[in-house]
């Protein structure tokens, strides 16, 4: 994907800087979740072994745990619906205005401001969602490090081919995206004015695009499940050799594989999203003025 330009950070910057209280809050929020759902493995495991033990209060800090995530869950959806809404209906009008003003015809203020949602989405979506693999596999990384530094290392071994891998489709989803946008963009004009023929030609080129971004994903996906297997295969292997290795203690680093699998899996997805805002972002930046919605 191409570097984001000055003209995309600044949209973006704008947009933190008028409304950092609330994004803050809620990103707060966010990590507080990823951090509870990162300990349970540990914090169950731990309840395994107690148990075996016959110890029951070692259920205890798994029960407290699981509730407090669930009242952060709970209330952080909550809120952020609140503050991601009133980002976007402010974007909106304000970039409405602006189009108007600028005399921009209104069938293509239409396309715009139905892609600029995309943009708000890039703050309620994609930061929490590369917030929530970072944590994911920085964490998983770590614990492993902690019960067994061979399968650390195989971690952070398997990174390697799956940045190569994702570099490959973060450069071919900016391409396909910006090919999809370009139709996007001029939709309402289609739809609106032009004869049946072009209508059905232009969704059978959005078909085209779309299904040639899905199966992008789908290719790099399928190579980064391929490294996850070796991980685990190699993983399982190590484990028949630590010696004395509790039913807990197996439990746990099984996991901690299975929330690594989970981060990197993401990855294509999130990268297609990044790739698809950047491009949004470069068409509408000129026409977004961010306004503060938490006034």
């Amino acid at each position: 994907m191409k570097k984001i330009n000055s003209s995309v950070a600044q949209l973006l910057k704008g947009i933190w800087s008028q409304n950092y209280k609330g994004l803050s809050f809620t990103y707060t929020l966010t990590v507080i979740e990823n951090i509870c759902e990162l300990l349970y493995a540990a914090v169950l495991g731990l309840a395994i072994d107690g148990l075996l033990e016959g110890r029951p209060a070692s259920l205890v800090p798994i029960a407290t745990l699981w509730i407090i995530h669930l009242f952060v869950g709970l209330f952080r959806h909550v809120y952020d619906t609140k503050v991601f809404i009133g980002i976007y209906s402010h974007i909106a009008v304000d970039m409405v205005e602006r189009q108007r003003a600028g005399g921009v015809e209104g069938n293509k203020i239409v396309g715009r401001t139905s892609l600029s949602r995309e943009i708000v989405d890039f703050f309620q979506i994609e930061v929490p969602a590369i917030a929530t693999a970072s944590i994911r596999f920085i964490g998983a990384i770590t614990m492993l490090f902690i019960y067994d530094p061979f399968v650390g290392i195989f971690g952070l071994s398997a990174m390697i081919p799956i940045v190569i891998i994702n570099r490959w489709f973060a450069q071919r989803a900016y391409r396909l995206n910006s090919a999809l946008n370009d139709r996007l963009e001029v939709e309402p004009d289609i739809i609106a004015h032009q004869p049946l023929a072009i209508v059905r030609r232009h969704f059978v080129r959005l078909r085209f695009w779309r299904v040639s971004i899905s199966n992008a994903e789908a290719t790099t996906w399928g190579g980064v499940e391929i490294v996850v297997i070796v991980l685990t295969l190699a993983t399982l292997l190590r484990l028949t050799n630590i010696q004395g290795i509790s039913v807990g203690t197996i439990y746990a680093i099984i996991s901690y594989i299975w929330m690594f699998k989970d981060a990197v899996g993401d990855l294509p997805v999130i990268v297609d999203n990044l790739s698809r805002v950047h491009d949004i972002g470069e068409r509408v930046a000129e026409e977004v003025i961010p306004v503060n919605s938490e006034q």
